[in-house]
């Protein structure tokens, strides 16, 4: 028996943000407008988000034996998350990640010192395992705990029937403490979702691809997405994850569909993605870009690419009958409303906020932004 619609493992990290009027250049000082702590971590952020959605959540990580560490738990326990699987060291603190954040734009800029998300353990997997953690329906991994950990996590996931999405965040660097890079090969083809956004598909490509064929865009394509994306979800799918995407922050998301997944008749906001490379003769499917809902007065994107995770895995937990298509327009259409708000979690929607047809409807006809 499934306990768990959705099982996030990853992160946790206190945010220190500063609000600003624009990033200062080397060597420069500038005055900030204001000063915030939060609640973060990609790994608590997407838990968070799918929460509020309505799903059963749990949360496999590990902080430090100290104040942040311990406020932390509590305030995931008040959201609803089941925290059996979030374990204390005192091997070291708990994360914690400074955030500037430009007033005008809401861009953000991120240093993160993971702390004791490092610390999270085979054995703290396997632990997770016994209790049953892990035979849920979805689990979500990020880059920013023990990389090891995180492929063990995926594999076990998997071995249960769970369907697992992989955010390749932040982006695997050769010779790190992290490990990732030596090991994406193996985390790729065991993750039936990858979702990085644009700099993270870049950069994977650019750095562990030893050898791969770019596809050339043509047609309506080039002005609708780089050469080096469609490469980047060819390159993914290649290397086994079964939905592959890329998050494009304002301009949506692209993603690698089976053609037998794409409707006759696409949504307004769907546009296939043409290539003088022929997809219509491909096993390799189709690329679709879904734009993203237009969102005035943005207020701060932190956390965003989070959020979208965080919906995409109560969607694919929760509505598998609505298909993959719908399941990522849903996600970015949650997203969208996260940067109406300052902070991360404090940011993201709860259910009762967002129009009922998202969770209703076969199709889903975006309402206004304002609404």
């Amino acid at each position: 028996m499934v306990e768990f619609d959705v099982v996030v493992v990853g992160s946790i990290n206190t945010d220190m943000s500063v609000f600003t009027s624009a990033f200062p250049n080397p060597g420069e000082t500038v005055i900030g407008s204001e000063f915030v702590t939060g609640f973060g971590g990609k790994g608590a952020n997407q838990s968070v988000a799918a929460k509020l959605l309505g799903c059963k959540v749990a949360l496999v990580a590990k902080v430090g034996n100290d104040g942040f560490g311990g406020s932390y738990i509590a305030h995931l326990k008040k959201t609803g998350i089941n925290c059996k699987g979030v374990k204390e060291t005192s091997d070291a603190g708990t994360g914690v990640a400074f955030i500037t954040v430009v007033r005008e734009s809401g861009e953000n800029r991120i240093i993160v010192v993971p702390g004791a998300n490092m610390q999270l353990s085979l054995s703290d997997i396997n632990s997770a395992d016994r209790q049953g953690l892990l035979n849920s329906r979805v689990v979500v991994c990020q880059f920013e705990v023990n990389a090891a950990a995180t492929l063990h996590a995926l594999r076990l996931a998997q071995s249960n029937g769970a369907l697992t999405i992989l955010n390749p965040a932040p982006p695997p660097v050769p010779s790190t403490e992290r490990g990732y890079f030596e090991l994406l090969p193996e985390l790729l083809a065991a993750s039936d979702y990858c979702c990085p956004n644009e700099t993270e598909a870049l950069q994977m490509i650019h750095r562990c691809a030893s050898s791969v064929t770019t596809v050339e865009g043509g047609g309506d394509g080039v002005s609708l997405l780089p050469d080096e994306f469609l490469t980047c979800l060819d390159w993914l799918a290649e290397h086994g994850v079964k939905q592959p995407m890329i998050t494009l922050g304002s301009k949506g998301v692209a993603i690698l569909l089976d053609s037998s997944e794409v409707p006759a008749g696409l949504p307004v906001d769907v546009t296939i993605v043409q290539s003088r490379k022929s997809r219509k003769d491909s096993t390799k499917g189709v690329v679709l870009l879904l734009s993203a809902p237009h969102v005035p007065n943005v207020i701060d994107t932190t956390g965003a690419g989070d959020s979208f995770v965080g919906a995409l895995a109560y969607f694919v937990s929760s509505h598998p009958h609505l298909g993959t298509l719908e399941h990522v327009r849903r996600a970015l259409w949650v997203a969208s409303q996260s940067v109406r708000k300052v902070g991360t979690q404090s940011s993201y929607p709860n259910r009762d906020e967002l129009h009922p047809t998202l969770f209703e409807a076969s199709v889903f006809q975006w309402p206004s932004a304002d609404k």
